[in-house]
């Protein structure tokens, strides 16, 4: 008999409201901070770039489309160490962690928790997982350790051939997201499923600096195909942290004190979203030396999103098979099965609004498995509009982990 592994993944949320408390300051952090493996970050980050394009190339663009790097990967995390064989050996080279790093990606994984859960002054941000085993299906103690010890995971058992468990799910979901995601499952994982597995980010904060409501006015927006499109046009004049080059403009935006920036970039006039993604994944972000405090104004729109997808064929196209295949497929290391199992789907389900106060959003990403076979005086003061299709990322810098990334096309567009 084939068994169902349901993995539902990953649930990033932000939220523009100002600071809850917290008990460890800024400076306290950043220290901590210091002390990560920052390797964690860099292939997170190098993962979501990855699959970003993958998704974009087939969508064809055109629309607007965000990813939670840090959500997928820990999600994938998760899965990992379930996974034996060759299955981990893929999964492990998508990751950044061979399967006798395993140890060290979890402790890496356990280290970084406690910065999520403590994000400083000005910003909440909250690290939740959860483990559903199916009430017939025991799990290896091995793999229920790992989730309690590195990942800090609830560990429930449910029938889930019931509605009983898509409720109990929903409802875990929302709570851990302030009711933004509400419905991840619309039907239970079935008698087949052997588990579903759950990873909740939650964060509140809003811009250091707010705009100004009576600075936003109606204008222009241009999409890269299509006539232009009157949006509302945030603005605010002052000292950002700025980059630029002949293709791209580049501004930080802090959130609380600054320990989380959203990064946005923009293509030149004559270059595109495309050649963008290129730069970055070849050369990577604007370095923190290219920033520098200057001068200028800003306009930004406002914009709504949301964004689903399966994730199944961008991670087949970064080389894991095997993780697919029903015949394969070895992630003996979650549950004794008798059979082998895999991946079914990967979904991925994001929202976000921007607006003057700062940033709401929401990932969630669902992994379906089956078993069976200071600037110089003498500088001119910088202009950047942002009517045309640009990229935002969502950075924690002390810990260098991408929190969203993504690219609007036309900020009209909510789907």
């Amino acid at each position: 008999m084939n068994k169902i592994l349901a993995l539902l993944l990953s649930l990033l949320l932000l939220t523009s409201c100002s600071s809850a408390g917290s008990s460890m300051s800024f400076s306290e952090r950043a220290d901590a901070a210091k002390k990560l493996d920052s390797r964690l970050a860099r292939q997170s980050n190098e993962l979501g770039l990855k699959l970003f394009s993958q998704l974009r190339e087939q969508s064809g663009g055109g629309r607007n489309l965000t990813i939670s790097p840090y959500s997928i990967s820990a999600a994938l995390a998760l899965a990992y160490n379930g996974s034996k064989g060759e299955t981990a050996e893929e999964l492990g080279k998508l990751l950044g962690y061979a399967p006798d790093e395993l140890d060290q990606l979890n402790t890496s994984e356990g280290a970084l928790l406690p910065l999520l859960n403590d994000a400083g002054p000005g910003i909440q941000l909250e690290l939740a997982n959860s483990v559903w085993a199916n009430q017939d299906i025991p799990l290896r103690k091995g793999y229920l350790k790992a989730s309690k010890d590195y990942y800090d995971a609830q560990i429930r058992t449910a029938d889930l051939t019931g509605d009983k468990s898509v409720k109990a799910i929903n409802e875990w979901v929302s709570d851990h997201t302030s009711g933004k995601i509400d419905r991840m499952l619309e039907q239970p994982p079935g008698a087949q499923s052997v588990a579903v597995l759950v990873n909740a980010l939650y964060f509140k904060g809003g811009w250091k600096k707010v705009f100004l409501e009576g600075n936003t006015h109606p204008d222009d927006f241009y999409p890269a195909s299509g006539p232009a499109v009157e949006v509302l046009l945030m603005n605010q004049a002052g000292h950002f942290l700025y980059a630029e080059d002949k293709d791209w403009q580049a501004v930080r935006l802090p959130y609380g004190e600054g320990q989380m920036h959203m990064i946005v970039i923009l293509p030149a006039k004559d270059s595109s979203l495309n050649t963008l993604l290129n730069h970055l994944a070849k050369d990577g972000l604007p370095s923190d030396d290219q920033f520098s405090g200057k001068q200028g104004s800003l306009s930004l729109p406002r914009f709504t999103a949301s964004y689903g997808t399966d994730l199944k064929e961008a991670v087949q196209a970064l080389g894991v098979k095997l993780a697919f295949d029903p015949r394969k497929g070895d992630f003996s290391a979650l549950a004794d099965t008798g059979t082998p199992i895999f991946i079914s789907s990967i979904i991925h389900k994001t929202y976000i609004e921007v607006n003057e106060s700062g940033t709401e959003a929401a990932a969630s990403t669902l992994v379906g498995m089956l078993a069976g076979g200071a600037a110089s005086p003498a500088e001119a003061p910088f202009e950047m509009i942002v009517n045309r299709p640009f990229i935002y990322i969502i950075e924690d810098i002390q810990t260098g982990v991408w929190l969203f990334m993504g690219a609007i096309e036309n900020p009209l567009l909510t789907e």
